[in-house]
């Protein structure tokens, strides 16, 4: 059995591993299709969007674009994501209400109960490049509770650079040794491992929609590897 005894805190990415933004969006995307009787493949543009903001995003660490927060990244690569599918027409009002669908996603099941169990033990917190008000938002919008919400945009970093991950830890006012980050993205995984953290993967099946599955096998370089909420729960709390 691994040996978590140094472990204090959890830190929590949440796009895609706690909420559901696939199919939170596709879902409010394909009901304005129908009502102006659009004809489009709505999961392709629910991953255009979501994709085309991780590139942009790119651009911002690299200083190819200025400072922007999550919120700014997905209103700007929706104007890019409308001029690919011409056929869905909104008004720049009408985009910046649909943008908002990134504040309402839906959490994974079992995820909230999840959580909830490992702050018995244990410091639970966000990490995410999500902006602060998608995490306090969503996790309104699923009653779901934490410990405390660290977003990159206030940290001068966003993930995977190594100093995001050292800045969670030195928020906790723990060393980076203490805390686990906590994900269903193997390469933010990877990047904290890196950078000195212990590590647990939860895998998503359906993130990006059906047939769309990421290579979900066991990491032996992660310091858990879970199969489902579930057994992370249980894995964390032996």
């Amino acid at each position: 059995m691994t040996d978590l005894s140094n472990v204090k805190a959890l830190a929590w990415d949440i796009g895609g591993t706690i909420f559901d933004w696939h199919h939170t969006i596709k879902g409010e995307v394909s009901a304005i299709a129908e009502a102006q009787g659009a004809e489009l493949d709505v999961a392709a543009f629910t991953n255009m969007w979501r994709f085309t903001m991780f590139k942009r995003l790119q651009l911002v660490r690299r200083g190819d674009l200025p400072w922007l927060n999550a919120d700014q990244l997905h209103r700007r690569v929706l104007d890019e994501v409308m001029e690919a599918y011409p056929q869905l027409k909104l008004d720049p009002s009408e985009r910046d209400e649909l943008n908002q669908v990134w504040h309402r996603m839906n959490a994974w099941p079992g995820s909230a109960e999840c959580l909830e169990a490992l702050r018995s033990r244990y410091k639970v917190t966000v990490l995410t490049v999500m902006s602060w008000a998608i995490a306090v938002d969503c996790s309104k919008h699923n009653g779901i509770s934490w410990d405390g919400i660290l977003s990159c945009e206030f940290l001068g970093h966003y993930k995977p650079e190594p100093e995001a991950y050292h800045a969670s830890a030195r928020y906790l006012g723990l060393d980076i040794s203490e805390v686990m980050m906590c994900a269903a993205h193997k390469g933010d995984l990877q990047a904290a491992a890196r950078a000195g953290m212990p590590t647990a993967y939860v895998p998503v099946a359906t993130e990006r929609g059906e047939g769309n599955d990421p290579d979900m096998s066991p990491d032996p370089s992660f310091t858990v590897n879970a199969t489902d909420f579930a057994d992370l729960s249980r894995q964390l709390l032996a």
